[in-house]
């Protein structure tokens, strides 16, 4: 009896389809573009906000641009989600969160400043923010142009075709 059910199972698996039940290329892309430019961004942000001196790898290990990038992508896939929901125009949704991401990138400018330069030395959190602010103004600008406008082609793609 044994074997007979494992004849049965072998039969059934050989006669199943090759294909899936949604072919691979069916599967939304939209979320995967939006994660990936988020972390490409927030890296190359942070990277070109960052100061030159005062490295310290043991304090940056948990908090490296990489895995700062993973925390407002997923955040902003959520939002993404909820705004759509609302059915809220594109650039619209792409402001709102262009906005965050830019408030996002200035604290994690200010975290990397402080960790780097300002815990070898003795900063106040005004001085802090006069050396973060001069230095994230450029590249949260063309990081924040950027991630609006491949965010909106992005969004446009997916419902263009629909």
């Amino acid at each position: 009896m044994h074997g007979r059910h494992a004849r049965e199972l072998l039969d059934l698996a050989v006669k199943c389809p090759s294909r899936y039940p949604i072919p691979p290329t069916a599967m939304p892309r939209k979320p995967l573009l939006i994660f990936l430019l988020t972390l490409f961004l927030t890296v190359l942000q942070v990277q070109w906000a960052a100061p030159a001196d005062g490295l310290d790898a043991e304090t940056l290990s948990i908090l490296s641009p990489e895995v700062l990038g993973a925390y407002p992508g997923v955040l902003l896939l959520f939002l993404l989600a909820v705004l759509a929901r609302r059915a809220m125009s594109v650039p619209r949704q792409a402001a709102i969160c262009t906005g965050l991401l830019a408030v996002y990138w200035l604290l994690a400018n200010y975290v990397t400043f402080d960790l780097r330069v300002a815990s070898w030395s003795t900063f106040s959190p005004l001085e802090i923010w006069a050396h973060v602010l001069p230095a994230s103004l450029l590249s949260i600008a063309v990081c924040g142009a950027a991630w609006f406008g491949l965010s909106c082609f992005i969004l446009r793609q997916g419902r263009a075709k629909k």
